[in-house]
């Protein structure tokens, strides 16, 4: 095991045993581990109670490293996620409704008259 795995396995055991208050004090330290880090939180999306702290560390790791989109492919894949198609411009499936008039009919009560300034 080399310095920079024993820090990082040191690091997810911290994670693991801590409470949620603190645990997000290691998100940084273990998201400077870069791709060894996504792979190492990966299995903690599965779960419910380590969820939500692997995807700030996925987040926060994918940040602070190169963007490259050989890297964001890698991402997806450990994610397990389908890339997604580009976008196609299209029309909006519901349009808006033509404007609707008011009737010009005068109301039946008075208005307030209102103080002079």
């Amino acid at each position: 095991m080399t310095t920079a795995s024993g820090a990082l396995a040191a690091l997810l055991a911290d994670a693991r045993e801590a409470d949620p208050a603190h645990r997000i004090d290691l998100r940084d330290p273990i998201a400077a581990h870069g791709a060894a880090a996504i792979e190492a939180v990966g299995p903690w999306l599965k779960e419910p109670t380590l969820a939500a702290f692997a995807i700030r560390v996925i987040c926060r790791a994918g940040q602070d490293g190169e963007r490259d989109r050989s890297d964001v492919d890698w991402a997806l894949g450990v994610l397990k996620l389908e890339r997604l198609p580009e976008p196609v411009a299209a029309k909006p499936s519901v349009q808006a409704p033509a404007r609707i008039e008011r009737s010009r009919t005068t109301s039946r009560r008075p208005r307030p008259s209102m103080p002079a300034p």
